[in-house]
């Protein structure tokens, strides 16, 4: 076990789901829901912001009754470092915010064979192949459950024909390897995390100062973010 580590929206048109729900992050201006097979209920917004210059995320009724319990999935260690460092980093700004060094405790734990005590699971994975996610621009997708989030942070690209990785055929020619794409780098997989943390947490996509400015910026927690964090919770997590 180690150290310890919430998100909002704007509306468009109110909808009853299944419990658990998966909020998209793109590089563009929409957010999409996902019904995922549960029967439990929760209410939520969903916002198509693609006509206007106003970024509008996803509202869930999700909140923590007690210290979050995180728990990181990954192979790679410098990954799985980079997911502590940005609980941590939460944590460290919202007590600097609250002015409390012993609120907003959060307790980690790297791949955990039970699941049963996180309230929160962040997985670090390549980027999937199936169709439909292919045609998607984003880094991140967080699922919500009635007492559970599960964040997907994706350690591979594919939006950049940049990103893609070539290979010599046997006459020398230069030919794309099919679902291999370049690896994201590691600051912007701590900025990824850090705005999925924020949709657990209930915060709302922003358009400027703000960890959840959307695509590849490498935005930082401020304490625009910690305000809305603190409107939800109060000075700690209960």
């Amino acid at each position: 076990m180690r150290k310890k580590a919430i998100v909002m929206t704007a509306f468009s048109l109110l909808i009853f789901l299944p419990a658990s729900i998966i909020s998209e992050e793109f590089d563009s201006t929409k957010t999409i829901l996902k019904n995922v097979n549960s029967d439990e209920s929760l209410v939520a917004v969903i916002a198509d912001a693609s006509q206007s210059n106003v970024i509008k995320p996803i509202r869930l009724d999700f909140k923590f009754r007690e210290e979050p319990v995180i728990c990181l999935f990954g192979t790679d260690e410098k990954t799985t470092d980079e997911g502590l460092n940005s609980i941590l980093d939460w944590q460290n700004k919202l007590r600097s915010y609250t002015n409390n060094a012993k609120a907003w405790d959060m307790t980690t734990s790297i791949n955990p064979l039970d699941t049963s005590k996180c309230t929160t699971e962040i997985h670090f994975l390549k980027k999937p192949t199936d169709p439909v996610i292919l045609s998607m621009k984003y880094q991140g997708t967080t699922l919500f459950q009635k007492d559970r989030a599960v964040i997907e942070v994706y350690t591979t690209q594919y939006y950049d024909d940049g990103a893609l990785k070539y290979v010599k055929d046997a006459g020398g020619k230069a030919r794309p390897v099919p679902f291999e794409y370049a690896d994201v780098p590691i600051q912007l997989l701590g900025k990824v995390t850090k705005h999925e943390l924020g949709h657990v947490f209930g915060l709302q996509h922003q358009q400027s100062d703000s960890i959840m400015i959307t695509g590849p910026i490498l935005a930082t927690i401020t304490d625009k973010d910690c305000k809305d964090v603190f409107a939800k919770y109060g000075e700690n997590w209960n």
